[in-house]
């Protein structure tokens, strides 16, 4: 078997072992960061709907306090709300669903208004920084009776 001359032979390269490693794991922690932000992302987005929810109900549930006087007197033509009934069920409701967070309810005989925030703390991205996002949903329900056109 033939030998190769000294200088035709592979020699080590120095300085570039271990580079692998060093793309591998950059790589890795930018997957972890991404899929951590799509998971507090998700959970975020899943909780303010869930909240959103919560305010149409309460909304919806002071809109159903009609001003019966008012209505009665109308012979059904003019669906007008109690606004302190209204408030007081919205705010009924409200603490029914066990809403913990910081609630508005304004009512007037045209409308109820139901404004909600409530903080959560990302359980991912949370962790590392130590701060809540504040979620907020506002809600507008008007009384309606009878059969109305689309």
């Amino acid at each position: 078997m033939p030998r190769l001359p000294a200088d035709a032979r592979a020699a080590p390269a120095h300085g570039e072992d271990g580079q692998i490693l060093v793309l591998t794991l950059v790589m890795v922690l930018g997957l972890l960061a991404v899929l951590g932000l799509v998971a507090d992302g998700g959970l975020l987005f899943a909780r303010h709907r869930e909240l959103q929810a919560v305010a149409d109900a309460a909304a919806r549930a002071g809109a159903a306090q009609l001003d019966e006087a008012a209505y009665r007197a109308s012979n059904g033509r003019i669906a007008q709300l109690d606004p302190a009934r209204a408030r007081q069920a919205a705010r009924g409701y409200l603490h029914a669903a066990g809403f913990g967070g910081q609630a508005q309810v304004s009512a007037d005989p045209a409308s109820v208004q139901v404004a909600l925030t409530q903080a959560m703390r990302p359980p991912i991205f949370g962790a590392v920084s130590g701060g809540a996002v504040q979620l907020t949903v506002r809600a507008l329900a008007r009384p309606r009776t009878g059969i109305t056109p689309p």
